[in-house]
């Protein structure tokens, strides 16, 4: 009987330690969907852990788009626009936001909330196109998903909310949704966001010589020519110094200055649309040696889209008359010696690699910048110069 009581004795202690570790367990679950818990969360960074440095592609995935950033040995480039050059800066900037994000808030998902705040996931066939949000997620190089957040809407504040000042979000399939204390509205799953625009950034004062050529390249247009830095450009046509329209020709040296693309055409489309390597050029000589050309074609109009192409060469520029060999002091006062042929040859040339092969559509006002018609150039010869009238001399008493 001594046996018996002592074996009902372990037992029933063992179900009580059973039942505490059960307890335990359901008040942890209680606890951790508390609203307790959830305030603990708030301030602190919603994506901290994010390894930045193994993110190796970047897909965005939106209600009526997409875009995929892949990186590649060159650099990062837009995989789904023809594997053209990204834009790192943006594509660093979002990596840092997106780090930096801290909760302001957390609270539980309904079907009513994720709909109202678009948190609705853009694969959803059952969801609405305006309840939709953007989904991005980051891979390493193995594939391997690293990171997925859902972009919902953003909040306003100020008067009659002016301003946005927040996003709501959802951290994979969560059914949790958080406020965070940044809006990421400018970053856009459409693939022409994320292009590297730059095309050129060439100082007018650093153009010597523009001219207009045919199509064949020999055919020449019109050709303007500084003789020396600072100064003024001059025709190379001694009849049409008179003619020239000041203002027309300033904007044409300035083209250069800051080309910029709206995005990049197709390069295996026909471009019969585009006729570019069939229509005048404009060939923009620098002091330096490097040589621009344009191909801005014809048949631009208000609808768009207008379209050029670009290259980039460099020849030697003749020695001055009056240059002489600089010493090792006179270097050393300016700072050390200018950039050798060789290299900016060099230059040109990987900025020719960059650029060529590629049809850019452009601003319809940076197109006309490139002028082709000589005409545009000149002054109206109809136009008459306005005459003076002489004031009338007031009759002396």
């Amino acid at each position: 009987e001594k046996d018996e009581e002592e074996m009902k004795t372990k037992t029933f202690v063992i179900l009580l330690v059973i039942l505490g570790l059960l307890g335990g367990a359901g008040y942890l679950l209680v606890r951790l969907k508390s609203p307790d818990r959830a305030t603990k969360i708030l301030g602190t960074r919603l994506l901290g852990d994010l390894p930045a440095n193994r993110i190796a592609a970047a897909i965005m995935q939106g209600p009526n788009g997409a875009v995929t950033l892949v990186k590649k040995s060159e650099g990062w480039v837009v995989d789904n626009r023809f594997g053209y050059p990204a834009d790192f800066s943006k594509i660093r900037e979002f990596v840092l936001k997106l780090k930096e994000l801290k909760i302001g808030r957390a609270f539980e998902a309904t079907e009513e909330t994720l709909g109202r705040l678009c948190l609705k996931d853009p694969d959803d066939p059952q969801a609405q196109e305006k309840d939709k949000g953007i989904r991005v997620l980051f891979k390493d190089e193995k594939d391997t998903l690293l990171s997925s957040i859902l972009l919902g809407k953003t909040r306003k504040a100020g008067e009659e909310a002016s301003y946005a000042d927040g996003q709501y979000v959802r951290l994979g399939q969560e059914s949790r949704i958080y406020l965070v204390d940044q809006h990421l509205s400018s970053f856009q799953a459409d693939p022409s966001a994320w292009l590297d625009k730059r095309l050129t950034e060439v100082a007018a004062e650093e153009v010597k010589k523009i001219a207009c050529l045919g199509a064949d390249g020999k055919a020449k247009i019109y050709a303007f020519e500084r003789p020396e830095k600072g100064k003024d450009f001059e025709a190379l046509d001694k009849d049409l110094r008179q003619k020239i329209k000041k203002a027309a020709l300033n904007r044409l040296a300035g083209a250069l200055s800051s080309l910029r693309m709206e995005d990049v055409l197709d390069p295996s489309e026909d471009a019969s649309s585009f006729p570019l390597d069939s229509s005048p050029r404009v060939e923009y000589h620098l002091f330096d040696g490097t040589i621009y050309r344009v191909h801005p074609g014809k048949g631009c109009v208000d609808a768009g889209p207008c379209a050029l192409k670009l290259e980039v060469d460099y020849e030697k520029p003749p020695l001055e008359e009056k240059e002489t060999p600089k010493d090792k002091a006179t270097e050393k006062e300016e700072g050390g010696p200018e950039i050798g042929s060789e290299e900016k040859a060099l230059e040109a040339k990987r900025e020719n690699e960059r650029l060529r092969g590629w049809t850019y559509k452009v601003a319809k006002w940076q197109h006309s910048a490139f002028v082709t018609d000589l005409g545009a150039l000149l002054e109206d010869p109809e136009k008459k110069p306005e005459k003076k009238v002489p004031k009338k001399r007031s009759q002396e008493k």
